[in-house]
């Protein structure tokens, strides 16, 4: 993937893996991209957003893989948060994108918008998280389902470009929506993480 330096935009970037989704089983799902979200995927995804939007939290844009459980994904927190704007979708967040896609697309189109959230999968999140805070797609993080973090992005000019602010997993999300950021003192913060390949 050839990358265009010289381009700039600022912006905070809100990373969520999808939800607890069904199994992968090609007699069930021929097509993967169609697998959903289970009913607990749903309803915790529903109990994250309850948490968020008891602290204020809101973005400005929700931009999704258009495969079914991100597109669920978002629009279960969506509806949490009360984001009335439509969902986009973008292929830069589909598994097999380079991650420099995304941020070329985020530069490219949304550089007006100050706060978005991108929904997609594992391991591409990861690898944009990685290219945007050291500039090599491998091996910083590994999101659970349903983790989400938050890159500041002061500036672009090739693929360093910002940092990684804070990382919170499901369990911490539904927390704050039992006693605000009170309810994070009974769970340790660190990086969410576990042993899946691509979902």
């Amino acid at each position: 993937v050839e990358t265009r330096e010289g381009f700039s935009f600022k912006m905070d970037v809100y990373v969520l893996r999808h939800g607890v989704a069904d199994e992968r089983d090609y007699r069930k799902y021929p097509d993967d991209d169609l697998r959903p979200l289970i009913s607990k995927g749903v309803d915790k995804l529903a109990r994250q957003a309850k948490g968020l939007k008891a602290v204020g939290f809101s973005v400005g844009l929700v931009i999704s893989s258009p495969l079914v459980r991100a597109v669920q994904t978002a629009e279960v927190v969506m509806a949490g948060l009360g984001i009335a704007r439509g969902l986009v979708y973008s292929e830069a967040l589909v598994p097999e994108a380079h991650p420099y896609l995304l941020l070329e697309e985020l530069a490219s189109k949304y550089s007006t918008v100050d706060r978005v959230m991108v929904v997609g999968h594992e391991p591409h999140m990861s690898s944009f998280v990685s290219m945007v805070v050291t500039g090599d797609p491998n091996g910083l993080i590994r999101l659970k389902k349903g983790a989400l973090c938050k890159l500041r992005i002061p500036r672009v000019d090739g693929v360093r470009s910002g940092w990684l602010e804070w990382l919170m997993t499901p369990d911490q999300m539904i927390k704050l929506g039992e006693g605000g950021w009170a309810g994070l003192n009974r769970l340790p913060w660190g990086v969410a993480a576990d042993a899946d390949k691509v979902t």
